[in-house]
């Protein structure tokens, strides 16, 4: 009620100071026209004195800021003795822009102001600053009371005001004019008021206003602002610009920031005053400067006149329209920086979250622009349908894009891009990258040590983003946790493929597992990732036994649903827990893997695995690619270790199937026009191939090595038997499965000699035959048959049609108490034959159920069969325990049917028998060159004895004139047998040489003393005769020509005059084979050599002179011969020595030669003449010591004589040595 009562009072006083206001107080002060200049404290207490003595129209300019301190001096008051009596200022007050300071504090005074009073008054450009402290009323910053017609303009009041006393004394303050009087027109324009004022009685009694408090007339505000403070709590009392009684209040184009009670104008913020909007709104478009602000400095706009200050407005106009302002101070760039509005800010619902646009402006405008003007800027756009990315400026600047808002921009990689040591990561917690991002199969190199950071990856978090075609490299290290190849996390619905992550990660986080991983390493509850088509390459390495327990090769944490299509995981990692492809822990979260393959495991076992030879052959690529028509996955094969992501058609991998028995066998892979290598046997048969088997392989269409492979193919095998190596026993008994499953057809080599022993394994049976070829290769079959109660007939092969069995051996037993045998065959049909076999088995048969009982190679040659034998031979023995088993025993073969043929080329029976009928070959036989030792029943062939099957000469006969290759061949001493490659190293193996067209043996040796039968003339490559021949005297008689060498060889001379020596002359050049010689050594010599010609063994040449017989001995000749033969051997006196019955040990061993004399000198020896040869001289002899019984020589050396004695008359005169002395001989 007191607010209320004051206000009244005031009103009352008001009315009554202008009814009774004097004439004198409302005249001119005498001097009108007088202007002062206000500099000082002193110069304002002047002013007011003066207006306050009655000068009240001065006109004022302040020149300069002062400050009144605490002085309360204000211009304008009551008539000092004349009772409502005033002096008003009625002048113009221009501050020029100055400040007028003061801090008053007037106790308990009312009505306190700078000017008190004022009246038709112009106050412009002024700043009032400071404070005015009262308990009292009515107080202004600016005027107290204004009359008559006042203008107050670009003023600011900027004093803080209290007043009022507790309780409900309030204080009617006002920011600009405490009171319009009655009648009174008051104009505020452009001005401000920014002080607080501050009413001290009780809320509800506040009383307050803005600009101004009490209106008794009429006033005005225009473009006014209020940025005051206050405390008024009610718009009762305190208005925010002021009264509106009185005759009228007008606002125009007021404003406030805060309201003062009522809220009167247009509210503002603290952002629009400091902008430079409200300084620019306030101006308007004058063109004189009434409002200004220096932006960045001056929260809110001043009247000024300062043009420096002039605040221009830069509207930024997109198709017409605006989009931003901005303002700026005179002189300088807009405030606040550029517009940040965004492309869907301007286009609205033309925008495409998904392009790139960027924002271009007029002229080039830009935040450092500077402006002097209000001017209109046009905004146009460049847009793009994607962000391109060639450079690592590039991809930081799209980092900022995303960062900013921009999330869902499109982007494409152009080039590779190096971001080196720079961590930049598309995508943030708050703005998650959600665009298309095509790496188009560029690189983005990193090599980033992120120190402590966790949540390291080129994208830091993704949501409804699709990633494709990107490869990452580099590396990656943290101390910290959740690093990734290419993302970090991932929430929303996103897509990721055709992505190569080759981004060596290494992490020395300790605390946990390191939650690292080459694709993504999280994914959220919300999320839903599809992988297709990517690869892992890189390497993940957690330096702490905690890190290594928690890692994925592509995706750590999967909280989501993740879905993975045609990936590879080719990385390495130390893992020691974790998961190859995604976690699959939580069981809300759905992992899906589709054809997804790895090469090292990561942790948990994920996927198909595939080996290194998969990656590198192709088969990985196609499995990836599969049936898709464009190229995703290839690989130069032969170049590329493991399969690539590309579009390239030439990489492409084709899968070439190899069927057998409509089964797929084998794949190979090859790019486009490439080849393939075909599988093997053994790789199409696979458990079912046998190692022992030659396989006939072909392919349908004639598919080869070099066959071009245009796409996928498949390829039909055949697989056909075509040659069985057997080499051991289960060989053998494989191949007879198989001739018994009916693959009688097969050929078949024997590598080895096989002891079947006592277990009869049978080629085939007789109902089911053999057709193929058999290879014995020389190889030996043994057995040990014994079919006693089997009821069943035996033979290795037990029928045959259309067979060739060649080059086998088959030794060892059959015993049967009643069924026949045949070695080789029961049954041959067809055209079968046999060539370069040998039967060397015995045979017993007890019994037999059949006519035809037993034979060495075939029982019985079937019905119109043509049965051929070519170099066979049959050595064994068929023993019949029965007489009616005698009866029909084959050597060869026993039965043969009425229109058979057997046919037997260059063969041998060798074999015994007990057989009381039968055929050493066949009963009806076609034979060429053929021999047998023992005959049977009915005898056929050409016999031969023992001595011819040792010597080589029937193995010469069987041979015959055949040059293509040898056939036979023998160990002289042995018997015949067929040639094997492998014997030839064998001492004194004969064979036919085709290379030399002619017999030869590569290793010839005799032992001294024991005959070697030869039968035929061949070639001794080395010649080896164990005797060497002793310096001395010796004779010889070789089987082969050798030369003379490093010996003297002599023969029995054509003149024999003497009866007690023997005259032989000198042999030169080569000595004959079978020919006696006498050999003088002064040295050890050999008797052998090499490429020697040995001769075949018809008889040993004799020679004779006079009564003398010269013999050669090529086996041992015996005692009772040599005394018959009244032979003389050569001794160890150098002599020949009559041989005489009654030294029955004396024989003349083999390769020597004696000398055949019938003496009538008893038993006196023979020496030796050499004829016309020097003959030593030198030695003495015993019998040389008499001077009679020596050798005797001429004085040449020559031998001349054997004894002086018996020479002494038929020696011419002369000089002769005689034990070593001169004798001479008259």
């Amino acid at each position: 009620m007191k607010t209320k009562e004051m206000i009244q009072r005031l009103s009352l006083f008001l009315l009554a100071l202008v009814l009774t206001m004097p004439a004198w107080a409302q005249g001119s002060s005498g001097n009108e026209s007088e202007t002062i200049t206000i500099a000082s404290k002193e110069d304002w207490k002047t002013f007011c004195n003066r207006v306050n003595s009655g000068q009240t129209t001065l006109n004022v300019k302040l020149t300069q800021d002062v400050d009144l301190g605490s002085d309360i001096v204000m211009a304008g008051r009551e008539h000092p003795y004349n009772y409502n009596s005033f002096y008003y200022y009625t002048g113009t007050f221009d501050g020029q822009g100055h400040t007028l300071s003061f801090n008053w504090n007037a106790g308990k005074d009312n009505q306190i102001a700078p000017f008190k009073y004022v009246k038709d008054a112009t106050i412009q450009n002024l700043r009032t600053q400071g404070k005015i402290t009262s308990k009292g009323y009515s107080l202004s910053g600016m005027v107290y009371v204004a009359l008559g017609t006042t203008t107050i303009s670009g003023c600011i009041s900027d004093v803080d005001i209290t007043g009022g006393d507790s309780g409900l004394a309030s204080s009617l303050a006002a920011g600009m004019v405490q009171a319009v009087a009655d009648g009174t027109s008051v104009t505020i324009t452009d001005c401000l008021v920014k002080g607080r004022i501050t009413d001290n009685a009780d809320e509800s009694d506040r009383a307050m206003a803005g600009f101004v408090f009490y209106n008794g007339g009429t006033y005005t505000l225009t473009r006014c602002l209020y940025v005051g403070k206050n405390n008024a709590t009610s718009d009762k009392y305190s208005k925010t610009f002021g009264a509106e009684s009185g005759i009228s209040a007008t606002f125009t184009d007021c404003y406030y920031l805060n309201p003062c009670g009522e809220a009167q104008g247009e509210p503002v913020t603290a952002e629009r005053l400091k902008s430079g909007e409200m300084a620019k709104l306030l101006q308007g478009d004058r063109t004189e400067n009434v409002w200004g602000q220096t932006l960045g400095t001056d929260l809110e706009p001043l009247p000024t006149t300062d043009a420096t200050k002039r605040v221009y407005e830069v509207k930024f106009v997109y198709n017409g329209e605006v989009k931003a302002t901005r303002y700026a101070t005179n002189g300088q760039s807009i405030h606040g920086g550029m517009p940040t509005f965004t492309a869907k800010d301007l286009l609205g619902t033309g925008y495409n979250p998904h392009h790139y646009y960027a924002i271009a402006f007029e002229g080039g405008f830009n935040g450092s622009t500077t402006v002097n003007t209000d001017r209109t800027v046009a905004v146009t756009f460049n847009k793009k349908d994607y962000y391109e990315i060639a450079s690592k400026e590039d991809w930081k600047a799209f980092c900022d894009i995303v960062g900013s808002g921009q999330n869902t921009v499109d982007a494409k990689m152009t080039k590779d891009v190096d971001l080196g040591e720079d961590i930049a990561k598309v995508g943030t917690s708050k703005s998650p990258y959600g665009g298309t991002f095509d790496g188009q199969n560029h690189v983005l190199t990193v090599n980033w040590d992120a120190g402590s950071t966790n949540d390291v990856a080129p994208f830091g978090r993704v949501k409804g983003s699709t990633i494709k075609n990107l490869r990452t490299e580099g590396s990656i290290r943290s101390n910290g946790y959740y690093l990734s190849g290419l993302i970090d996390e991932a929430t929303g619905e996103n897509t990721v493929t055709g992505c190569v992550s080759n981004v060596n990660l290494t992490t020395s986080y300790a605390n946990a597992s390191c939650d690292a991983a080459g694709l993504i390493c999280y994914i959220y509850s919300s999320g839903r990732v599809t992988i297709s088509d990517c690869l892992v390459k890189g390497s993940i390495n957690a330096t702490t036994e905690k890190g290594q327990k928690g890692m994925g090769g592509f995706v750590f944490i999967q909280h989501g649903s993740c879905i993975m299509n045609n990936c590879l995981y080719a990385g390495t990692n130390n893992a020691s827990g974790g998961y190859t492809f995604a976690s699959d822990s939580d069981p809300k979260a759905t992992l899906t893997l589709n054809n997804c393959h790895y090469l090292n495991p990561c942790g948990k076992v994920q996927g198909e695995p595939a080996t290194k030879e998969q990656l590198k052959n192709g088969y990985v690529a196609h499995k990836l690619q599969g049936t898709r028509e464009e190229t995703v996955w290839g690989q130069v094969l032969g170049t590329d270790t493991v399969p690539l992501l590309t579009d390239k058609i030439e990489k492409r991998v084709y899968e070439v199937k190899f069927t057998l028995n409509d089964e797929v066998k084998a794949m190979r892979y090859a790019n486009r026009g490439g080849h393939v290598v075909p599988p093997t046997v053994q790789e199409l048969l696979g458990a079912d191939y046998a190692p022992n088997i030659t396989y006939a392989l072909s392919f349908e269409g004639d598919f080869s090595a070099s066959s071009t492979v245009t796409g996928n193919t498949t390829v039909v095998a055949n697989v056909v038997f075509k040659d069985i190596s057997i080499a051991t026993k289960e060989d053998w008994k494989k191949f007879c499965e198989l001739v018994r499953s009916g693959e009688g057809k097969l050929n078949a080599r024997l590598t080895a000699d096989i002891d079947l022993g006592s277990d009869i394994l049978k080629i085939g049976s007789e109902s089911t035959g053999y057709s193929g070829t058999f290879d014995g290769q020389g190889h030996t079959i043994t057995i040990d048959w014994n079919v006693y109660g089997s009821g069943t007939y035996v033979a290795l092969f037990p029928s045959v049609t259309n067979a060739t069995i060649k080059n086998l051996r088959v030794t060892g037993k059959l015993t049967s108490n009643h069924e026949p045998f045949g070695v080789f065959t029961l049954e041959a049909s067809g055209t079968t034959t046999f060539s370069g076999c040998i039967s060397d088995v015995k045979i017993k048969i007890v019994n037999a159920n059949n006519s035809n009982c037993a034979a060495g190679m075939v029982l019985f040659a079937g019905t119109g069969s043509k049965i051929t034998f070519n170099d066979c031979i049959v050595a064994g023995d068929i023993n019949g325990t029965v007489d009616y088993v005698r009866q029909n025993m084959g050597g060869f073969v026993c039965g043969q049917a009425d229109d058979a043929t057997c046919t037997f080329n260059n063969c041998l029976y060798t074999g015994t028998n007990n057989a009381k009928g039968g055929y050493a070959f066949a009963p009806k036989p076609t034979l060429n060159n053929c021999y047998y030792v023992n005959s049977f029943a009915n005898t056929q062939g050409e016999r031969i004895v023992e001595k011819q099957l040792a010597s080589g000469e029937v193995a010469y006969k069987l041979q015959g004139d055949r040059t293509d290759s040898c056939h036979w061949a023998q160990v002289l001493g042995e018997t015949p047998s067929l040639y094997r490659e492998t014997d030839k190293a064998k001492p004194n193996y004969v064979y036919y040489n085709k290379e030399n067209n002619g017999w030869t043996c590569d290793d010839f040796r005799l032992t001294d003393g024991q005959s070697l039968p030869i039968g035929l003339d061949f070639t001794a490559t080395k010649a080896t005769y164990d005797r060497t021949l002793a310096a001395g005297k010796a004779t010889l008689c070789l089987p082969y020509e050798l030369p003379v060498q490093g010996f003297k060889a002599y023969t029995l001379a054509d003149r024999q005059e003497s009866r007690t020596a023997v005259h032989f002359k000198e042999v030169n050049g080569t000595l004959g084979a079978y020919r006696p010689y006498l050999l003088v050594a002064d040295a050890p010599a050999r008797l052998d050599g090499e490429n020697l010609q040995v001769k075949a063994d018809n008889s040993s040449s004799v020679l004779s002179a006079g009564n003398y017989y010269f013999k050669g001995a090529v086996h041992d000749v015996v005692n009772w011969w040599l005394t018959s033969d009244h032979a003389y051997i050569l001794q160890a006196d150098g002599q020949f020595h009559k041989v005489t019955s009654d030294n029955p040990s004396v024989t003349v061993p083999a390769y020597r030669a004696y000398i055949s004399y019938n003496s009538h000198e008893g038993a006196k020896p023979l020496s030796i003449v050499f004829d016309g040869e020097t003959t030593g001289i030198g030695s003495t002899t015993n019998e040389a010591t008499d001077g009679k019984n020596g050798p005797v020589y001429d004085l040449q050396g020559r031998r001349v004589a054997d004894r002086l004695d018996d020479a002494r008359h038929q020696l011419p005169a002369g000089v002769y040595i005689v034990g070593g002395r001169k004798i001479i001989v008259k």
